[in-house]
Order: structure tokens, then sequence, then C-alpha cells
């Protein structure tokens, strides 16, 4: 039987996932309309994406082990 921490987690970690699908769309979106400008939004979106697949697991983690 796995603990609601590691259940938690679990549920974060597919958050995460689907949201980096979701800004690697919009990631997309944004560097095909505006092509010739500098990169900075989508370096953005792409720092975003990483830091998503480490904050949703650990914040499923505590929300699982304090709050249920």
């Amino acid at each position: 039987m796995m603990s609601m921490g590691v259940l938690g987690a679990l549920i974060g970690l597919a958050i995460g996932i689907a949201d980096v699908f979701i800004l690697g769309l919009v990631k997309a979106r944004i560097e095909q309309q505006r092509p010739t400008e500098g990169g900075g939004g989508g370096l953005v979106i792409g720092i975003v994406q990483i830091s998503q697949l480490i904050f949703f697991p650990v914040a499923g983690w505590y929300a699982g082990t304090y709050l249920l």
C-alpha cells in the first residue's frame, strides 16, 4: 500500500507532465507568431516548464502528507 505522500507526489508529477506539454504548445505558438524577436518569452517558458516538474510533485507530497 502506498503512503498518501507518495500518492500525492505521483498526482503532482502527472499534473506537472501535462503542464509541460501545454506550455510546450504555448511556446511553439509564440515562436511561430514572432520568429524574428528575441527569445526571452521562450526562455522564460522553458524555465517554467522545468520548475513545474519539480514544484508539483513536492507540493503533491506535502498536500498528501499533511492535509489528507
